[in-house]
């Protein structure tokens, strides 16, 4: 698959869309190695992953559980449907890939550049799973910036979790995708008059 079909076909397919069949390493390996590939300011190369299979999904299940309750309130019951809805959601995908950002402490290096990049490391990550046949999905929000998770992943500033991927087997075809004309989005500037 050349890059622009991958770009084109690329989709986002959440863990219900996914199979829950293992995911071979070496293919885990090889869309890891294509993120590395950004580009970044000051050559900082920003991005790290933490890859979670097979049993180890369940202790991050528990940490994003943990970030649902506010400080001082008693933890989610088992059985509690919050609880249950997370669980099954997460445990879906064969593998959960935390997205890292550990910026730069230099001053020369402006944070939202490394979070940029960091960006861009992950669409390399889907371009590749896509060319490989596989599918993925980033999810991000409290459970992800919360400060409970960074003590989970091993975090200290400024290093920050930007979310999750979900990777894994498309569980049926690749839905089409659709986008507004490229040509309404550009303007041209050819002239200083």
């Amino acid at each position: 698959m050349d890059v622009f079909e991958a770009l084109r076909t690329r989709r986002s397919l959440k863990p219900e869309h996914l199979l829950p069949d293992p995911v071979e390493r070496a293919k885990i390996e090889q869309v890891l190695e294509a993120a590395n590939w950004a580009p970044s300011h000051g050559l900082t190369e920003p991005w790290r992953f933490i890859v979670f299979q097979g049993d180890a999904r369940k202790s991050l299940v528990a940490t994003v559980v943990e970030t649902m309750v506010e400080d001082g309130q008693p933890p989610l019951p088992v059985g509690d449907p919050r609880r249950t809805s997370v669980e099954q959601k997460m445990l879906r995908a064969p593998v959960t890939i935390a997205i890292v950002c550990a910026a730069s402490s230099s001053p020369k290096i402006i944070e939202h550049e490394e979070i940029i990049s960091t960006g861009i490391a992950v669409q390399n990550l889907h371009l590749a799973a896509t060319a490989i046949g596989l599918g993925g999905y980033w999810t991000s929000g409290k459970k992800a910036f919360h400060p409970k998770m960074a003590a989970f992943l091993g975090l200290t500033p400024p290093a920050r979790c930007l979310g999750f991927f979900y990777l894994g087997y498309p569980k049926g075809p690749i839905p089409a995708g659709t986008r507004k004309p490229w040509q309404d989005k550009v303007s041209w500037v050819e002239s200083d008059e």
